[in-house]
């Protein structure tokens, strides 16, 4: 049962924590059943035995911090683990997009290409000539302008200039 807010009970926050690192509670625990062993071999009188008792909470309080430390990294090496997982399946997920957009940009362009080859080849096949047309003979250069041609003789016989044709 979550509370409100996001906030979490102490029971909820103790489940949580001893899921992650299930040695630390279980090291205060002994830490604590060891302090009151002392006590309780202090108040009988056994001093030898309450040394003991004391000896033992100093080692076990060492193995509880030494269990949160280590509890502790590798917690921070899961979670990096499963942000790392993360990162490479937002980063597929990028590619893939990506992918995605470059091919429907090229699509695009080659549709684009089509359409101008379609218009092109459309246009090959009108050829309008307006004007007056250059005859390409064989061994014979083409005629420039100034030069009198047989093609811009007139009726009569006598030669007109090559822009009075236009």
């Amino acid at each position: 049962m979550s509370s409100p807010y996001g906030y979490e009970t102490w029971g909820e926050k103790f489940g949580r924590k001893f899921k992650e690192n299930p040695w630390v509670p279980a090291g205060c625990l002994a830490t604590t059943g060891a302090l009151i062993m002392s006590a309780v071999k202090m108040r009988s009188g056994k001093s030898q035995q309450m040394n003991y008792w004391m000896r033992a909470r100093v080692g076990l309080q060492g193995l509880t911090l030494v269990a949160l430390v280590a509890g502790s990294m590798a917690l921070k090496a899961e979670r990096d683990k499963e942000k790392s997982i993360e990162e490479v399946k937002a980063l597929e997920v990028d590619q893939e997009f990506l992918k995605q957009k470059e091919k429907d940009e090229f699509e695009e362009r080659l549709r684009g290409a089509e359409a101008a080859h379609l218009q092109e080849s459309a246009l090959a096949a009108k050829t309008v000539v307006k004007g007056p047309s250059v005859v390409k003979r064989e061994n014979q250069p083409l005629d420039h302008p100034g030069t009198s041609s047989p093609e811009l003789a007139s009726p009569t016989g006598t030669k007109k200039s090559w822009w009075k044709v236009w």
